[in-house]
């Protein structure tokens, strides 16, 4: 029912399953969307999801109808919000590539170069990844 936008740090989507395992959907960071599932269909989504901040988190938020209403108005609004998916899209694809490679090196190499083109800030001695994961 809202739309959320992160204008600062960087987030990890995750959902919980009847099992108890907690699965990663997304890692977002600045000027990523989530909870636009409802704008696009119109309806209230089944699928539900934990926001865990990994930095400090700066976020906006707007009811999914706002949102809708402001795309209606400007059609700008509306290319910024399919820029944004179509950066989530790329990401999912990604991810979906990185887990497909069938052993254990090659889905940490492919996962750390995609933290270090989507987290990673260039120092003196390389790119440094400023996130808490395990």
């Amino acid at each position: 029912e809202r739309v959320y936008l992160i204008r600062r740090g960087a987030v990890r989507l995750s959902r919980v399953y009847e099992s108890g395992e907690e699965i990663t959907a997304a890692l977002l960071r600045e000027n990523s969307l989530f909870g636009v599932l409802s704008l696009l269909t119109g309806h209230r989504s089944d699928r539900f999801y934990h926001a865990i901040a990994f930095t400090r988190v700066e976020m906006v938020t707007a009811p999914a109808a706002s949102v809708r209403a402001a795309i209606e108005a400007d059609t700008t609004v509306g290319l910024r919000l399919l820029q944004g998916l179509s950066s989530r899209i790329l990401q999912t694809e990604t991810m979906i590539e990185t887990l497909t490679h069938r052993d254990m090196s090659s889905r940490l190499v492919s996962f750390l170069l995609v933290l270090c083109r989507d987290f990673g800030v260039p120092d003196e001695l390389g790119i440094t990844i400023d996130l808490r994961l395990s």
